[in-house]
Formats: structure tokens, sequence, C-alpha cells
């Protein structure tokens, strides 16, 4: 059996071929015999296919994998472990297979006892386990349309391997425009970034559709309101669940007539675990963004089996976690978003009102409160809210705890001459020694050309490089020194600042993180493909209605090569004077009927 198998792997991979004949099997391959009577596999002490019948396992996850490569329309296919039987069913794959097994003592074993000899005349095997010499091959980096699979059991074998090709995998192909239904939170800060994803996405092509929960944040503060009392600890957390089942059951019947391709929900989105089993019922994939340290905020658990795919900000130590509850994650950094935090020129009274040398906005965490008091002789400003409301803190706050908006933090970035940049802790008394993530002030400040001041973080310099595009400092002394410093070198400053502008905006916007988001997405585990063909440009519907000269009227107020999505309605619709004529309306009525309705409830917000 084995010479067998290898004579067909000779064909493809001679070196290979060679290298496995010369290996041995060791005590952690064990050769077992299923009920079946067919050959399976424990390795490491875990089984590697069925102890029933591994057949039958084989040839379903083989399907499974045909018919996600038939929805996504496949012709490269890039399977994370060798599998036991699964080889033998994927011969009717018509395109290209390239099979990564870490375990060159595994694969012996499993040659020595399963005939696959047709399978490898048709795949490329590689047996590696450093992710930068797979990555190199042909059939890895494809232009063609490709998925990345897996077994559940490689998985669990070399998690970190995995984990980084998953990574560097692109799918190829032509992306086609997707209907993505974006799903901020009630309130706080990552409703600015639901904000920033939706309107990437537009960019890039997207029909998107922003839901709006600003009456159900009234309805979330009246039931804080009426039970803060802690007696009523249990009743508000009943009441607060009950409220977030009534929006799950509002984006259900929204979507009922004309479900989006996918579901991108942010951080502390109002989605509970029955809803996003119903989606996934609906045939919906549901992404989510946990741009939050997951040692603080922990409702993660319940919710990471509930997601095709978690994106989120500590790459290294949210991985192994992340993957024992369930979730299968993906890293993704934070941006900014050039439309809101740019450079200004300022008039003098935004710098009077905004103007200092130093300042520092966010919140009141335990370790800023700590950390911040050594600088208020240096004049240091504080914007923000949850900040306690003593006069040592009163006093360096001219708008004490007072929630700034995104336009407004851009005009104290901008009139700052020195930002401050102190990472969030509940637990630690000034700088994390942890580190492990960058939050999204670290881009903002950066993509506002504003020079800034931030605590040293492990991955800092992957983003931007100390010294260069941003300063950083380790702890109260080294931010006083550095403080002066800049303070009185204002060329260094202002070219520091430079290059960070340059740097985020070529590497840390919104758009680029959205870029990577879908292409992770359309990589896999889960398929990701328009339901709808793609819609008419402007042009194309004005060549279709000559016959309408009222209709071409309304159209025309819009670019030929504009796609007619409900965006573009809108805007032609808008741009109009006076009532609406028999065409606006019935312009109006398609947009009903391409299933993109938005809420517009939030004051001066428009999606």
């Amino acid at each position: 059996m084995l010479q067998r198998n290898l004579e067909a792997l000779r064909r493809q991979n001679p070196e290979l071929a060679e290298e496995i004949d010369r290996c041995l099997t060791g005590p952690a391959f064990e050769a077992l015999t299923a009920s079946s009577g067919a050959p399976t596999v424990r390795f490491d002490g875990r089984l590697e296919a069925s102890a029933e019948n591994p057949e039958r396992e084989a040839e379903r996850l083989a399907i499974h994998f045909l018919e996600r490569a038939a929805e996504v329309g496949a012709t490269r296919m890039v399977l994370f472990g060798l599998g036991v039987h699964t080889l033998h069913f994927l011969e009717r794959f018509e395109g290209k297979l390239l099979v990564v097994e870490p375990s060159l003592e595994l694969c012996r074993g499993v040659l020595e006892r399963v005939d696959l000899a047709r399978g490898l005349e048709r795949c490329q095997l590689i047996v590696a386990s450093d992710p930068a010499s797979i990555a190199c091959h042909p059939l890895f980096q494809g232009s063609e349309r490709g998925l990345f699979l897996s077994h559940a059991t490689a998985r669990r074998r070399a998690p970190d391997l995995h984990d980084d090709l998953a990574r560097r995998f692109h799918p190829g192909g032509v992306a086609s425009p997707l209907s993505i239904a974006v799903i901020p939170p009630l309130y706080g800060g990552s409703l600015p970034v639901a904000q920033a994803c939706a309107r990437a996405l537009r960019e890039l092509g997207h029909y998107v559709r922003e839901l709006d929960f600003a009456p159900f944040w009234a309805a979330y503060q009246s039931i804080q309101r009426s039970t803060d009392d802690p007696r009523l600890a249990e009743a508000s957390s009943t009441l607060r669940a009950g409220l977030v089942r009534l929006i799950g059951e509002t984006v259900l019947a929204s979507f009922q007539l004309d479900p989006p391709d996918l579901v991108f929900a942010v951080a502390q989105a109002p989605l509970d675990s029955q809803t996003l089993d119903r989606l996934r019922a609906m045939g919906i994939t549901r992404a989510f963004w946990f741009c939050e340290d997951f040692r603080v905020m922990s409702y993660w658990r319940e919710l990471a089996r509930h997601y095709d795919t978690i994106f989120h900000v500590q790459p290294d130590e949210f991985s192994q976690p992340l993957r024992e509850a369930g979730g299968y994650g993906v890293p993704l950094q934070m941006a900014f978003d050039p439309t809101v935090t740019h450079p200004l020129e300022l008039s003098s009274e935004q710098r009077a009102r905004y103007g200092s040398d130093l300042s520092f906005l966010g919140a009141g965490y335990h370790n800023r409160i700590q950390f911040l008091p050594a600088l208020f002789d240096l004049g240091l400003r504080i914007y923000g809210t949850e900040w306690p409301k003593d006069p040592v803190f009163r006093d360096a706050m001219p708008e004490p705890n007072v929630r700034q908006s995104a336009e407004t933090s851009n005009l104290i970035f901008n009139a700052t001459r020195l930002n401050l940049n102190l990472h969030s802790s509940p637990w630690c008394d000034g700088v994390n020694p942890v580190g492990d993530f960058l939050n999204p002030r670290t881009f903002e400040l950066a993509g506002a050309c504003a020079f800034q001041l931030v605590d040293q973080r492990r991955d800092l310099a992957l983003a931007l490089q100390p010294g260069v595009e941003v300063e950083t400092f380790k702890d109260i002394y080294e931010c006083r020194k550095k403080i002066g410093y800049y303070l009185e070198h204002e060329d260094e400053r202002l070219e520091i600042a430079a290059n960070g502008r340059r740097r985020a905006l070529a590497e840390h916007t919104y758009r680029h993180r959205m870029e990577e988001a879908i292409d992770a997405l359309r990589a896999g585990p889960a398929p990701l493909t328009p339901r709808r063909p793609d819609l008419p440009t402007v042009g194309a519907v004005l060549e279709s209605c000559r016959d309408e000269p009222a209709l071409a009227a309304v159209l025309g107020r819009l670019e030929p090569d504009r796609v007619v999505d409900t965006d573009a309605i809108t805007l032609a619709v808008a741009s109009g004077e006076g009532e609406l004529s028999r065409e606006e309306k019935l312009l109006l009525y398609m947009r009903e009927a391409l299933g993109e309705t938005q809420y517009f409830n939030a004051p001066g917000q428009t999606s």
C-alpha cells in the first residue's frame, strides 16, 4: 500500500516521496480499525477520523468541500490536513487541489494503510510547518478563485499554523459586489466604527444596509433608569435581554423578503445567539468585528460559535481562547476614516476654544485616572466621559464629562500641539505591560496628521514606526521627558506627524480593513457569494428608457457609470425640487423593492 501511494506521489513530488519513505512512525501514531472495518487513526491521543465509519465521514466532508467550491465557483482549493480517507472522495474536484499536512509522521502512517494513489496523482501534497514556505506555493498564491478549507483535526493539531495560513491566503478571482447589512451597537465607541465600515464598504462597490437602532437606545436608557437599584439587577438583566430579543426579531423581519449576503456586526451589536442561529438558517454569512479587549469584555464567549468569522484586534493571545469557545478568528487591526479624521485649517475661534500644548481625549479608565494627574502641571487638558468629578480633574477639563463627536474630536486633534494616547486598562496604574492591541485613537491621530505620544505597545512597530511616524513612552518619567522635548522641537514634531499621516493613508483606513475582511470571508470557511446579479449602471438604464423622458431626466442627475442601487436612487430623488413626480415615486418604490430600506432615526444621520 505504501509503495503504491509513494509511486503516485513521486510523479508530483519525488523529494517528498523519498522523505516519507525514510520516515518512521513513532508512539504518537496509532493505527486502528473502525467498526465498519475501515482503517482509522489516532495521533497524539486524538482520533483523526471516525472510529465508527471513517469512510462515510470522509465522503460527507468531501461533499461539503465540493459544494462549498461549487457555491463560490472555486477552481483552486487549499486543504489543510491530509485527513485519512478524504482525498479519495475529492477525486471529483475538477480544479487544482493543494493539500497541506503539518506532520510527516502522520502522512507516513496514513499512506501505509489507506489507498490514496489516485488522489495523490491529481493533487499537490506538501508536508511543512513553515507558513512562509507554504505560502510561496503557486497554488496557494494563484489568481484563480480559491478556497482555504481544513480538517478540524488538523486545525486542532496545528492551530497557529492554520491561522497564519488563513491570514495569508488570498481567494483570487473576481469579487462581485455583495449585499451587506452592517449591524452597529445601540450606542458608544463602536458606533462610529460601524458607520465608517459602512462607508468603506460602499466605496468598495458593495450594496450596504445600515440599521439604525437609535429608537431602541431610548428604550435601553429607560430600562437602566427604572432598574438602577442593585436589588433589581435580575429584573434589569431580563428586560435588557428582552430588548435585544426584540431588536433581533426586527432585524430578521427586515431580511425576510431580501436577505443580505453578509451580516457584518461590530462590537456590542445587539444580536443574541438565537438571532444569529436564525440568520444561519436563512443562509446568511455572519461576521463580527470584536474590536475590544477580550480580557475585559467577556460576552464574546457566549457568541463565539454562533458567528462564522470573528475579526479581532489581539492576534496571538486571543486565538486560543476563541478556538476553545468554538469560534473561528481572524486578526483585523483598527483603522481611521479619512472622511471624518483629517488635517484642518482652524479658525481663530476654534483655536481659542480647543488649542493647547497637551491634551488627552478618552474615557476615564482606572489606569488613566492614576496616570494623568502627574501631567496636570504641564497644562494637560482632558476631554471625554467617566472621569472623577472632584476639582482636581474638573479644573483640567474644559468640558467636563461631555462625549465629543467625531467632528469635535478631529478639531481637538488638530488644535493640540501634542496629543497623548494612553491605552485603557481597568487594573494597571499606568502603562499596561501586556499591550497586545492598538486602539482606534492610534490610527485616528495619525490620520489627522496630529503628533501623538502613545504608550509602548507590542505590535505598534508593525503599524507605525516609533521615532519616525509616532513617538512612544514606557512610563510617566519618559512621558514627561518627551513632552518637554517635542514641545521645544516643533520641526521634528511636525515631521513625525506628517510621516504618520502618509503611513495611515497608505495602510490604515477603514477601506483597507474592509478589503482585508471581505478577502478573508471569501477565502473561507463560510461561502460568501452574491445572491443577486450585478445591478445595472445609470447609463445602461438610460439606454433602455429612451421612451420615458421624464424618468431619464431624473436618472440623468447621476453619473452614467454609477450603479443603480438604493444610494443612487436616494441621491437622484433628493436632487430634485418641489413635489415628488410620478417617476420619482416609482424610483422610491423600486428602492423599497430592492430590499435595502434603511432606518432614518438618528438626528442628522443618514446611511
